[in-house]
């Protein structure tokens, strides 16, 4: 598995700390995998 390294700001690091049960890793991989299929959909059907 790659390893990606993001930035946020304190503020938002605050507001994901009052959240301890989430696990930010595996909801921010997911999303990305969402994202990514959705821009290949796009690609395929000549919409990007």
């Amino acid at each position: 598995m790659a390893t990606l390294t993001v930035s946020i700001p304190e503020k938002l690091k605050k507001e994901m700390d009052q959240h301890p049960d989430v696990n930010w890793a595996r909801y921010l991989g997911q999303k990305l995998e969402m994202h990514a299929r959705n821009l290949a959909e796009l690609k395929r059907s000549g919409r990007i």
